[in-house]
């Protein structure tokens, strides 16, 4: 609980809801790969469950059945099987009459957890080049071509024949939404997640900003299918619509996803909005929250092991909590992971396995996860990185409003400013060697002069340590953290150009923070 000056008085004063509080998404493959060849075993698919409960102690599970217009996990005559090799090793499973997918479902609700079923929207991997070809043969309407692969490995036939649908044309809808209802009534779930980050663009471009009464006249006819549902075992059931989603609701009304309206109708039971493929530290998730929680709508932000495009380095534990520490400050009820499997680690494979490969880290990776399941049990070793998530990207990243700092040498006197979110409460005595902040500055020289500001509050010159590297990174800047001049939750670095190098034209950009918390307050709760 903030309790010196802070930015906004919601901010770290709301407790998560419900029991649950991590929802853990296994993409299509990510545990294919750890099964025998050729032939996987029923026991095989139980353990993994049971990793998943003792390792992670996940709440709720999201197995993803569903992509490029393929079934993983199970079969049906509306769609074709995943076509790819380890996929095909629950061929002879299947052949028996039991689908893997009602294996993970008994095994879940042994273990007390709930399984929910993965639909990814429009993923663009293109992978199911021939089903899109033959697609755009007999029905070139049902396939948005424009909208290329978002793999660079993907075949050139995916690239010319597409990958993803059209839902703009209502027999793509009623072919997906009759999908869903097989799930629904012949599996035993818990309920469905609509994965938007696998891909949103599910319409034209030209449509894309204005097709929400579409997607949102979809929805409806999934919850109402879901509400009217029945259970195989004829047990009591509400089955749960979850959607996973960007980050930024403006994006999400770019995309023609009406999330407000989703909630205020109680068409989904939670939201778990994040980026495509980063971890967002400084996102502002009580945008989702003030709406959820007049509507009895869950809140799960996501986190994932990357932080932008431009670094493949992958979260480590003290960035995990300070992402955690920021989401609960929010008003977060628990959190989601995409792609969580980076962290399992190069493949081997022991004696005895039968031709499966296990990842060096599986599944003691998953260890961590218990920790950030309880906003008062994160630790106090946090590291916050702000960073630009897509760079200058221009797919993907034109979906959110990212932070940057820019300063035009044209313009001297000019001020800009940087947001970052902090939700710690700093002590008021600097620790210079315990909790710091560090900013990058990319095209200063050593003849410009900057004035360096913390939420308008002048920073002497003897309180910034200036670091200028011999290689071609950006020289940086660290300042001690302390209240004030920082604030509990969102604060601004301030930058001012007083003197321009007179042989330099670009522009000075700030677009990476770094702040680590080791010393804490001992005022108030954490």
């Amino acid at each position: 609980m903030p309790t010196s000056q802070t930015s906004s008085p919601h901010l770290g004063r709301l407790q998560p809801r419900g029991t649950r509080r991590l929802i853990y998404v296994s993409d299509p493959s990510n545990t294919t790969s750890h099964l025998s060849v050729p032939a996987a075993k029923p026991e095989e698919l139980r353990q993994i469950v049971r990793n998943y409960a003792s390792a992670g102690s996940i709440d709720t599970l999201v197995q993803e059945i569903f992509a490029e217009a393929m079934t993983m996990f199970w079969r049906t005559d509306k769609c074709p099987y995943d076509i790819r090799h380890q996929h095909q090793r629950l061929v002879p499973i299947m052949d028996t009459g039991v689908m893997p997918v009602e294996i993970y479902i008994d095994e879940c609700h042994k273990q007390g957890m709930e399984f929910i079923a993965g639909f990814r929207m429009n993923d663009r991997h293109g992978h199911h080049t021939e089903f899109f070809k033959k697609l755009c043969d007999e029905k070139p309407e049902w396939v948005l071509r424009e909208y290329k692969p978002s793999t660079r490995r993907a075949s050139p036939e995916s690239r010319k024949y597409g990958c993803s649908l059209n839902y703009a044309i209502p027999e793509v809808r009623a072919y997906l939404l009759a999908i869903m209802e097989e799930v629904a009534n012949r599996f035993d779930i818990d309920g469905i997640e609509f994965n938007f980050t696998r891909l949103a663009e599910c319409f034209p471009r030209a449509e894309l900003s204005h097709s929400h009464s579409t997607m949102t006249g979809f929805i409806r006819q999934v919850r109402n299918m879901l509400d009217n549902a029945r259970s195989p075992k004829g047990r009591e059931r509400n089955l749960i619509l979850g959607v996973r989603v960007p980050q930024q609701m403006a994006g999400c009304k770019n995309l023609s996803l009406d999330v407000p309206t989703w909630i205020k109708e109680g068409l989904i039971n939670y939201v778990a909005p994040g980026d495509f493929g980063f971890t967002d530290f400084n996102e502002k998730y009580e945008d989702f929250v003030s709406i959820a929680r007049q509507h009895n709508c869950y809140v799960y932000p996501q986190v994932q092991p990357r932080l932008s495009i431009d670094t493949e380095f992958l979260m480590d534990m003290p960035q995990y909590r300070a992402a955690l520490q920021n989401f609960y400050a929010a008003g977060a009820d628990g959190f989601s992971t995409q792609n969580y499997f980076f962290h399992w680690g190069p493949q081997f494979e022991p004696p005895g396995t039968n031709g499966a490969k296990i990842p060096a880290m599986y599944p003691a990776a998953m260890n961590d996860l218990k920790e950030l399941k309880d906003p008062q049990s994160i630790g106090p070793d946090r590291h916050y990185t702000f960073r630009s998530l897509w760079a200058n990207s221009k797919s993907l990243g034109e979906v959110y409003i990212k932070e940057e700092l820019v300063l035009s040498r044209q313009k001297t006197g000019q001020r800009d400013t940087f947001r970052f979110r902090l939700c710690e409460n700093l002590p008021s005595e600097p620790i210079p060697s315990e909790n710091t902040l560090t900013f990058f500055t990319q095209g200063l020289s050593k003849d410009d002069a900057l004035t360096v500001d913390i939420n308008g509050t002048k920073i002497p010159s003897q309180n910034l340590t200036w670091t200028w590297p011999d290689d071609d990174q950006p020289p940086s800047c660290t300042i001690a953290l302390s209240n004030p001049p920082f604030i509990y939750g969102d604060n601004h670095l301030g930058l001012t150009i007083s003197k321009s190098s007179e042989n330099i034209e670009e522009d000075i950009i700030v677009d990476h923070i770094e702040c680590g918390i080791r010393s804490l307050s001992q005022a108030g709760d954490q």
